[in-house]
């Protein structure tokens, strides 16, 4: 099933359950149209009674006492080291300059489940099955979406092959999110935005969002500054419950020279009510060179100005404008701690 056009953000969905040469340019032209695309859970790759059993994980660890997830906070090596563990209220601001009071949600942040889980609170400690269960059905689906666009970008396995946790560690993170209502969370400062404006830092993301959880906007047009709605069920007559929602990063619009899009977005206080998403945040790994994908449907591309403006807007929310990086090759890890100094103010 695939719609070229939705109300609101115009985002298609996509059945990925067949991996046919013409399901991999669906997805090729949702990455490199939207940046986004909604795939259709097969209901077998990510069981639908696990994303519920999550969702209340998570409802129950964030209505813990704020002491015990203090003892887990971000970056400490209690919580597993750097981007890992708890980030409080208005302990990141995804964009800076736009929201310098942070932004008003909290998180807590799980490392790949490589060799083992990172140390966690109660009740995350008590379901550690659960969350590597679905940890690992969320990287099987990245690697599908990867794969296929090693097929339409004639490049295979070149995308999957990178992302083989097997192989060594990446930046790959598991993130519950929680944003609580407005009577609590907005000040008048906050212009109501309950995730400042950005963009993604790695190759995909998978977002989960329960029923009548709004919010989520896209950036339309940079230059009008328009913001559309991304809805949590399109098409509610055709399905009866939320698609995935897949969006392309930073990382692997680079690895393109701006071909797949790589979309600011923000969450806003739709309807004021308290939030709950989760989102899975795919990296390849660590070592892996940000070398120039060998596919000639990119290196035609490459000349294109649309491309130059892509990796423009991208050098400017890094702050790398004005630096001569010509000939320079990056590590997935080298490119994520760029990112990971910008949110968090971090020195090394």
């Amino acid at each position: 099933m695939s719609h070229p056009e939705l109300k609101d953000a115009g985002i298609p969905i996509i059945d990925i359950s067949n991996t046919s040469p013409e399901v991999a340019q669906q997805v090729l032209h949702a990455a490199s149209t939207f940046g986004f695309l909604f795939i259709k859970n097969d209901g077998v790759t990510i069981p639908p009674k696990d994303i519920e059993d999550m969702f209340e994980l998570s409802r129950q660890f964030f209505k813990s006492p704020r002491e015990v997830k203090e003892e887990y906070a971000i970056h400490l090596e209690n919580a597993g080291g750097k981007n890992k563990g708890w980030v409080a209220m208005q302990g990141e601001s995804l964009d800076p300059e736009g929201q310098k009071q942070g932004d008003p949600k909290e998180a807590f942040n799980i490392g790949e489940p490589q060799p083992s889980l990172q140390p966690l609170p109660p009740p995350l400690s008590t379901s550690s099955a659960l969350i590597s269960r679905f940890q690992t059905s969320c990287h099987t689906l990245c690697t599908n979406i990867l794969s296929l666009l090693d097929i339409a970008l004639t490049t295979p396995s070149w995308f999957s092959s990178r992302h083989d946790q097997s192989l060594g560690p990446s930046g790959t993170i598991f993130r519950l999110l929680y944003y609580p209502s407005s009577s609590i969370a907005v000040s008048p400062n906050q212009q109501n935005i309950r995730a400042g404006a950005h963009s993604d830092y790695g190759s995909l993301t998978l977002l989960f969002r329960p029923p009548g959880n709004a919010g989520l906007e896209i950036l339309k047009d940079p230059d009008t500054n328009a913001w559309a709605p991304v809805p949590v069920i399109p098409y509610p007559e055709e399905l009866d419950s939320p698609p995935i929602l897949v969006n392309i990063g930073d990382l692997l619009s680079f690895w393109t020279n701006g071909m797949l899009k790589s979309t600011v977005h923000r969450v806003a206080f739709e309807g004021g009510e308290e939030r709950y998403s989760i989102a899975y945040f795919c990296h390849p790994r660590d070592e892996v060179e940000l070398e120039a994908v060998p596919s000639a449907v990119i290196r035609e591309f490459a000349g294109n100005m649309e491309g130059r403006m892509e990796l423009e807007r991208q050098r400017k929310r890094l702050g790398l404008e004005g630096e001569n990086e010509e000939g320079v090759v990056l590590t997935a890890k080298q490119h994520l701690d760029r990112r990971l100094k910008v949110t968090y103010g971090l020195k090394n």
